[in-house]
């Protein structure tokens, strides 16, 4: 994503994705409304056979809608912190926020499916393990990436082996480092957390008569 958007491109992104959010919310509901109604006059009066199938299409309409929703939600909030903060970290709250979407739905299906508070502990145990985990990963990077940022270790332009890696530094982000190898045919993405506690070897720069004074 380049650095170069302006702040009417950024509110006009911001909002459509709020546009979107709501629209896919009031398409949600409708839709749920509609599938109730069918099923509790049309479908029980005529099909009664069929009202056993009214939590598979609540749960398709809650899937669909609802992954919409969390991605245009996710959007909002990326685009939100972009106006003051670089890609690499609206990214990191972007992810966090569909982490976070996505747990949330999870909760939503096990109350449409009621299913029993064991299972349900169950499902809420293993879905906060892996919110857990995923959440650590990303913070961890970010974390890693700003002490990196704070302290500069290394710049831009230098020449530095990490991680079995050797190239020219071309960016220090919040998730990554990035190196160009020195013929200039690749660029190296390093994850910030491999950095932070491996060796790095800088090539020093030849001294030249300004250096000695």
């Amino acid at each position: 994503m380049g650095t170069d958007i302006s702040v009417e491109e950024i509110q006009a992104r911001i909002r459509r994705s709020v546009t979107r959010t709501i629209w896919y919310t009031f398409i949600c509901a409708f839709l749920l409304l509609t599938s109730n109604l069918l099923f509790k006059t049309v479908i029980g009066r005529f099909f009664p056979l069929f009202l056993e199938y009214e939590i598979y299409v609540n749960v398709v309409i809650i899937l669909g809608l609802g992954y919409l929703i969390i991605n245009s939600t996710s959007n909002v909030i990326y685009w939100a912190i972009r106006r003051r903060l670089d890609h690499a970290m609206a990214t990191l709250f972007r992810t966090t926020m569909r982490i976070v979407g996505i747990a949330t739905l999870l909760a939503v299906l096990t109350s449409v499916f009621n299913i029993n508070p064991a299972t349900a502990l169950t499902i809420g145990s293993f879905t906060g393990m892996v919110i857990g985990f995923a959440t650590q990963t990303v913070l961890g990077q970010a974390v890693a990436g700003m002490f990196l940022v704070l302290l500069r270790p290394f710049k831009p332009g230098d020449v530095i082996t990490v991680v079995g890696q050797r190239g020219i530094v071309k960016d220090i982000g919040i998730m990554h480092t990035v190196l160009v190898s020195e013929d200039g045919s690749n660029e190296i993405l390093i994850p910030s957390s491999s950095i932070i506690t491996a060796i790095i070897v800088k090539v020093r720069k030849p001294k030249t008569e300004d250096d000695f004074g």
